[in-house]
């Protein structure tokens, strides 16, 4: 070396010593080292490799690229053996490699020397990293161009890198410590969830989010089998496209019919600890079919198994896998630290499944539709006093206190529910739970859980008992909406429910007892829903002990002005609006218009005036197009009644016709034919069989 190269190594290696002892970031102080380094020698890119204790696999610990390397290609945790840094371990000084000659000598360390060569890098120069005497890592320069290397520049980078490797080995050390402390606070923050969150589903998610921070994965398992061989959890937490994680079922996850074979035969995973990444994990991927699909679906390429306990009874354990990264030892040492607490909590969950399951189900009660009258008789939720409500009222407070089923009628909006809870309310059921039913909501098979519960493993998905609407209600009540939606295959199973007050989960064996009290409702005619075949006869006549007619709004208008009255105060309320008067036009609309919504219909225009009147009066202005006038409303309520009226008669007429027809064997004229018995003239008969459609019936 001449005495100014002297000197600028001198000025560097100062220069490289000050930053090591100033900058603090290992990332800034690595970048800012290569960049003086690009002063005294030629490179296009420049890495920092470090070495497993073991000197095992190689790491990725720093990078400054001008490519972009593929995400396939592992950073962490490379192979060392057969590579073309193995030969080097030992060196003590630089050495040069060409990329053309490492893809003849290395081919175990494919495919990195083809996609750097593939990229137009043509060399690699490795300077050795070493404190106390120990290879810690190399300083690798990367280039497109074959350059000789003199030994004095030789002399000069390894020179060099001596404080460069103080830099690495303490940054090595502050990630040790910091990995430590990381540990010690996920153990920390982990006790904490199993100790103040109850619910399994959300301890367990928390758990997953904890060691996501420390083990970064995509998806996280957890597996506890019985001693029938059964699973009794099957969690599953997948990270979704918020960066969160988020439970899903197994048919989510996989999307196959033998689901449960496949998950069956997977359990033997679980029964050791284990990394499998590449070539490992594809060759487990061909032994399980469970890991073949989530690669092929997810992508995932690398697999943790960490076993909970192995008892006689019962095995359980985690299952962590991800789309990218490389698992290592030291990530399987992490999730070994809660692996203590974890299982104690899991084994107090499955010891305490009868007692959480009644915990369930009082919290379902409670959480139910339950609200108490403030006094008997005081029905304050149901508005109004005209005649036809007063008589329904009547209805209500006769049969309210004994245990009849009750059938309640009515149009769409009439408020059918109200009067559920005044039956509820009013009886001495009425300190138990009133829970309400929509049969109109859930397809069959759901309905069929919903009301009756079912077993754990009765059905793909039903990872855990379920407690059936019915059990709820135990000694309340029970209220099916839209009773006329009901499956007629469910119409038999309530109908054995009514009568033999006993049930079976679905895929039980169980006969549960139940003292229910059953109110129903529809908006439909279900005596014609039980001529036309959709709903089973004996189960109408079940609902039907007490039938309880509700009013629409147009046979209640009497009490329009008193309701409008009532949902302008509540809506003015909720929405923290003045109350406002009602112009007395506008009520005349009101109470003159034909409700096909009902109450319902009502409360949401009152809603609507509430929100955009401004004046002192409810402004219904951009509202009238909707309205009719009086007199138009009258007009059609006259029209409506005529044509009501008309369409009586001749559905009374039709039904005598076919009654005469039914008694007379289907004859008209004729001593003892339908005309005889309706007093009519064969001709006058024949001709309103003809008008009404009903002579092909008898042809």
């Amino acid at each position: 070396m001449s005495n100014s190269s002297v000197h600028e190594a001198s000025m560097l290696m100062q220069y490289i010593s000050d930053a090591v002892g100033s900058i603090r970031d290992p990332q800034d102080l690595f970048r800012t080292v290569i960049d003086k380094l690009r002063l005294v020698f030629e490179f296009d890119s420049a890495a920092i490799l470090t070495f497993d204790k073991e000197c095992r696999y190689s790491n990725l610990f720093f990078e400054m690229l001008r490519f972009q390397l593929p995400e396939t290609i592992d950073r962490n945790k490379r192979l060392i053996a057969g590579s073309w840094i193995e030969p080097h371990l030992g060196d003590l000084s630089v050495s040069v490699i060409g990329i053309e000659e490492a893809l003849e000598l290395y081919p175990a360390d494919m495919p990195l020397p083809q996609i750097l060569f593939d990229l137009g890098m043509r060399q690699v120069v490795l300077s050795p990293l070493r404190t106390g005497g120990k290879g810690i890592g190399f300083l690798c320069f990367v280039s497109k161009d074959e350059k000789r290397w003199s030994e004095s520049e030789k002399e000069l980078l390894a020179t060099l890198s001596s404080p460069i490797a103080v830099a690495v080995s303490n940054a090595l050390a502050y990630e040790e410590l910091r990995q430590r402390e990381a540990q010690t606070a996920m153990q920390l923050a982990v006790n904490n969830v199993l100790l103040t969150i109850k619910d399994r589903n959300r301890m367990l998610l928390a758990v997953c989010e904890q060691i996501d921070k420390l083990v970064p994965c995509t998806f996280l398992g957890i597996r506890v089998m019985g001693e029938d061989g059964n699973y009794r959890i099957f969690d599953n937490f997948m990270r979704d496209q918020s960066g969160g994680f988020v439970p899903v079922s197994a048919i989510e996850v996989l999307d196959v019919d033998d689901i449960e074979a496949i998950a069956k035969e997977s359990f033997s995973l679980i029964s050791n600890s284990g990394c499998f990444c590449g070539d490992a994990f594809l060759r487990l991927s061909r032994q399980y079919r469970i890991l073949a699909l989530v690669k092929e679906k997810y992508g995932i390429c690398s697999l943790l198994t960490v076993p909970l306990w192995d008892t006689p009874g019962s095995r359980a354990g985690l299952i962590i896998s991800d789309t990218s990264r490389s698992f290592e030892e030291h990530d399987q040492a992490t999730v070994n630290l809660i692996v203590p607490q974890l299982s104690l909590a899991l084994q107090n969950y499955l010891a305490f499944e009868e007692i959480d399951e009644l915990r369930r189900k009082l919290e379902g009660e409670r959480t139910c539709l339950i609200e108490e009258i403030k006094a008997a008789h005081n029905f304050e939720e149901i508005i109004g006093n005209s005649a036809s409500l007063s008589a329904v009222l009547r209805r209500v407070s006769q049969v309210a206190p004994t245990d009849a089923t009750v059938l309640i009628q009515g149009e769409t909006g009439t408020g059918k529910e109200l009067f559920a809870r005044a039956l509820h309310n009013l009886s001495a059921r009425s300190k138990r739970a009133l829970i309400k039913v929509n049969c109109a909501t859930l397809p069959g098979p759901l309905i069929e859980s919903e009301l009756f519960g079912h077993e754990k493993g009765s059905f793909t998905g039903a990872t855990e008992r379920r407690i059936g609407k019915f059990e709820l209600a135990e000694g309340g009540t029970i209220f099916l909406d839209e009773i006329g939606e009901l499956p007629l295959e469910l119409q038999a199973k309530l109908l054995r429910v009514l009568q033999e007050r006993e049930l079976e989960r679905l895929g039980g064996r169980q006969v549960i007892k139940v003292d229910v009290r059953v109110i129903a409702a529809t908006n439909r005619d279900l005596a014609r829903e039980v001529a036309e075949g959709r709903f089973r006869e004996d189960l109408f006549f079940r609902l039907n002990v007490f039938p309880l007619f509700i009013p629409s709004l147009s046979e209640r208008r009497e009490d329009i002005a008193m309701l409008a009255a009532h949902f302008a105060a509540k809506f003015s309320r909720e929405f923290a609006r003045p109350l406002r008067t009602f112009r007395e036009s506008d009520m005349q609309r009101l109470v003159a218009r034909e409700w096909k919504g009902n109450i319902r219909e009502l409360a949401h225009l009152i809603e609507q005036a509430v929100i955009v009147s401004e004046g002192a009066s409810l402004d219904f202005s951009a509202l009238l197009s909707s309205l009719p006038s009086v007199q138009d409303a009258q007009h059609s309520l006259r029209q409506k009644t005529m044509r009501d009226f008309e369409s009586d008669v001749a559905m009374m007429e039709r039904e005598l016709i076919l009654d005469a027809l039914d008694h007379s064997n289907g004859r008209v004229s004729g001593e003892g034919g339908a005309a005889e018995k309706l007093a009519m003239h064969p001709k006058t008969l024949y001709s309103r069989i003809d008008k009404l459609a009903i002579r092909k019936r008898y042809q």
